[in-house]
């Protein structure tokens, strides 16, 4: 596995065309920890390999060699493996990331395209070479966040066997808390306020919510035949506990609830309409947070 994970990270890194020392500073690690990894003789940490895999373009689920369970394939992201300059894919996902961050910030109507172009540090000619206009590159900024989505649930949850506390940990990495998860729920809810406008069969957005709804499904599945989560429906109790966890994160979006009441509030669901009756008291919380998380809200 770590053979695997090293070769096809090289593999990344080649693809880039980013040098050693960029790729470490994007990542945020020294560059002599990076040459380890790279090279097999030290394993990458769940949030090197998020970094890796956003600043090479790739999907942690490719770094791991395919071999992931942990959360199901988003059906709009493009080819998992590294790509090379012939195919223009590193000016585009500069735009694309660049539009983002800007969206997230400022929202869809305050952004022009001569915004987004001046802040990737090309001309907007570059812009609509890659896009048709800023609806199709705010889709191509939600591809992005399905794909960040993604990556961090591949990363995090790969090694954790409990289903209790994957679902846990599930939920933690897909709600509001950072900056960097704040700036993914700004693009969800413009979003959803465009899909009321709009028809959604239009939209990736669909798309990705499934997957997302899929991968709490299986967790549910896999709590009820270990007997660690209450029996019923396994859809409804996914609905009901996806529509719980968006209602939430939108009130800590908006600036209406707090953090710790969040985690509070979605412990005591968990416990009062999930898990089996014989876990630990609601008012003991037992959400394990990723110790890479930027908790500034």
């Amino acid at each position: 596995m770590a053979t695997t994970i090293a070769a096809r990270a090289r593999e990344s890194v080649a693809g880039s065309g980013l040098s050693q020392r960029r790729l470490a500073e994007a990542i945020g690690i020294d560059e002599t920890k990076l040459s380890k990894s790279l090279s097999g003789r030290r394993k990458f940490t769940a949030e090197e390999l998020l970094g890796l895999a956003t600043a090479t373009g790739v999907t942690v689920r490719w770094l791991l060699g395919d071999e992931s369970t942990v959360s199901a394939v988003p059906t709009g992201l493009r080819s998992p493996g590294p790509v090379t300059d012939a195919d223009e894919s590193s000016p585009r996902r500069l735009i694309v990331e660049t539009a983002w961050d800007l969206f997230a910030r400022r929202g869809y109507d305050a952004v022009r395209i001569a915004d987004i172009a001046e802040a990737a540090g090309v001309s907007s000619a570059a812009v609509h070479y890659h896009f048709a206009g800023k609806s199709e590159l705010f889709d191509a900024t939600l591809e992005f966040s399905v794909k960040l989505a993604f990556d961090r649930q591949v990363a995090w949850l790969d090694e954790i066997v409990s289903p209790r506390r994957r679902l846990e940990r599930l939920l933690e990495l897909q709600s509001p808390i950072g900056p960097r998860a704040r700036a993914e729920w700004s693009i969800w809810i413009q979003t959803w306020s465009r899909l009321a406008l709009e028809d959604p069969g239009e939209s990736a957005y669909p798309a990705g919510y499934d997957r997302w709804s899929r991968t709490v499904r299986a967790t549910i599945v896999d709590g009820q035949d270990r007997g660690v989560f209450r029996l019923g429906d396994p859809e409804l109790i996914t609905d009901e506990l996806t529509s719980v966890l968006d209602g939430l994160g939108i009130k800590v979006v908006t600036g209406i609830m707090d953090v710790p009441t969040f985690r509070d509030r979605l412990d005591a669901y968990l416990h009062r309409a999930v898990f089996t009756a014989d876990g630990p008291p609601a008012n003991q919380p037992t959400t394990a947070h990723p110790s890479t998380d930027e908790e500034s809200s």
